[in-house]
């Protein structure tokens, strides 16, 4: 095989090398991530591509130019999937594809070279390869449709492997930000040269893409080392930041807020384009906050926030000092104390009260009797209560001879409610199936919080199916009902389980047990139901 040195071939030799440090340096790294390996393998095809590339520049031969070109191709199908899989475990921390969907992933790459190695059959990707005018060594190829068949599937690939560096730079921390962003710069140079190319743009067969990859190891580099892409403890120290219950702003000698937390923004009502934005204006509802600040306060003070609903924090102010004692911002961290001021300043009126009114301590004694009775979320009676009143109901149950209804509710998907929405919301949905429960109720009839989303109510008197057929109406109400929540509704199911007195037991415990089965039976037969002990109905 003929071989020539030049230019080229040395630029893609030195790009090779820097792209295999790249792909040891990281593969080396402590933090055995999937981002990392995958970043590894990336840096492996792009080095290889860069390899057969250099081959190619120094070959004199169009044959032996094409067997180094089609070589290209297996390079190429291997960035473009590993840079997809890194991107999406970059943005996310992991991997959503399936093994399935790995294999797919691979398939049009794996077309792509078989299309390129039999090219010499069909044409459809090199109609013609011939030699550039001299002194130049290049080879100029005709591109058929075949070739941007390739070129489409490869910018594919690139175009969301992009989105998902753009959605680590929108939504991660400053940090996470600052990385994707060098990966996305860095990633850029090949596809802007592969187009620039692909548009006869360059002088004739002169192909910048694998050249580009040399500013790519560059930018990956930095993006590695410099600012820790793959390293755990400043991620964990951002995350650490990001979640304190505190909020946390810190502006610079200019008075620029240059970062602030999930909670500062919660707490202040700041949206993220806040950075950069000069504190008094960002803050212009908060003037005693601003007051303070401006008179260098550092003692903490008490503050009320504007927001719904109304916050009380503690506010620290305290300058940010380098080790040579110059002042370069400062830090702002605002401590939600509403609830111990809340309970504090209760507390005075209560003692206030007793103080002034000796009458008000029978009515503390009477409002605590009820809050031992009833469920403060609800309204309805609690379990400690139940084991008080249930024996004496099913005694007088068996002296009169009459049956006793006992029906178990859980609310469907209440858990995922709380995740989804949060506590506030859930405590919303309690509360709106308690009112449905009241408003059902008769005169002899008693209703339960058993904790959590768990309910009993309790019908004296009361045959099974009319049991089931009031269970069922329950049912019925909570289901048309909704929950309003920011502008939406929250809408859910509720299953239950019926038991009756004596056929399913004559003490509380195994009435309890019966319709617990009956309400495991109802969830797991779908949820939504009604199911009665030893029978299904819906």
């Amino acid at each position: 095989m003929d071989f020539q040195l030049n230019v080229s071939f040395g630029v893609l030799a030195l790009t090779a090398v820097i792209n295999v440090l790249v792909a040891s340096m990281a593969w080396q790294r402590r933090e055995a991530t999937l981002a990392r390996t995958y970043f590894s393998l990336m840096m492996v095809a792009a080095t290889f591509y860069a390899a057969v590339a250099a081959m190619e520049a120094g070959s004199v031969a169009i044959a032996d130019k094409i067997f180094w070109s089609t070589l290209e191709y297996v390079g190429t199908g291997g960035i473009i999937v590993f840079f997809l899989l890194f991107a999406e475990a970059f943005a996310y921390e992991r991997s959503r594809f399936r093994p399935n969907q790995l294999v797919q992933l691979s398939l049009w790459p794996l077309f792509n070279i078989i299309l390129v190695a039999t090219n010499g059959w069909h044409h459809w990707v090199w109609t013609a390869v011939v030699p550039a005018l001299p002194p130049s060594n290049s080879a100029i190829y005709e591109h058929g449709p075949g070739y941007f068949w390739i070129l489409t599937c490869i910018y594919l690939y690139g175009l969301r492997s992009f989105q998902l560096l753009a959605h680590a730079i929108f939504r991660g921390g400053p940090l996470r930000r600052r990385q994707a962003l060098f990966l996305l710069l860095g990633a850029l140079f090949p596809y802007v040269s592969g187009a620039l190319y692909s548009l006869r743009i360059t002088p004739d067969g002169l192909n910048l893409t694998p050249m580009s990859f040399m500013a790519t190891g560059l930018f990956f580099f930095w993006a590695l080392f410099r600012m820790g892409a793959f390293d755990a403890v400043p991620i964990a120290r951002e995350m650490l930041i990001e979640h304190l219950r505190d909020g946390v702003i810190v502006v610079d000698s200019q008075h620029r807020i240059v970062d602030i937390n999930a909670r500062g923004r919660s707490l202040t009502n700041l949206k993220g384009g806040c950075l950069g934005r000069s504190l008094h204006l960002a803050l212009a509802d908060f003037p005693e906050l601003l007051e303070n600040y401006d008179q260098g306060l550092e003692t903490p003070f008490g503050l009320w926030l504007n927001s719904q609903p109304l916050l009380y924090v503690t506010v620290q102010i305290s300058p940010l000092n380098d080790y040579q004692g110059q002042i370069h911002g400062r830090l702002l961290i605002l401590h939600d104390i509403t609830k111990r001021y809340q309970a504090e300043v209760e507390l005075r009126q209560a003692n206030d009260r007793l103080q002034h009114q000796l009458e008000e301590i029978k009515f503390l004694q009477a409002s605590l009797k009820v809050q031992a009775r009833e469920d403060q979320l609800t309204g309805l009676f609690n379990r400690h209560y139940l084991n008080e009143i249930l024996p004496k109901t099913l005694q007088e149950a068996e002296q009169a001879g009459y049956p006793v209804v006992f029906i178990m509710f859980d609310i469907d998907y209440f858990k995922h409610i709380n995740d989804t929405f949060g506590h506030r919301v859930g405590d919303l949905v309690l509360k709106s199936f308690s009112q449905i429960l009241l408003q059902q109720m008769e005169a002899n009839d008693i209703s339960f919080r058993l904790g959590g989303e768990e309910f009993l109510v309790v019908f004296p008197g009361l045959a099974l199916n009319a049991g089931w057929q009031r269970a069922e109406g329950i049912r019925r109400a909570f289901e048309t009902s909704a929950v309003p929540w920011s502008g939406d509704e929250v809408k859910t199911t509720v299953s239950g389980g019926v038991a009756i007195f004596p056929d399913q037991g004559i003490s509380d415990d195994d009435l309890l047990h019966a319709a617990d089965l009956a309400l495991y039976e109802a969830k797991k037969t779908g949820r939504n139901r009604i199911i009665c002990s030893g029978s299904l109905h819906r």
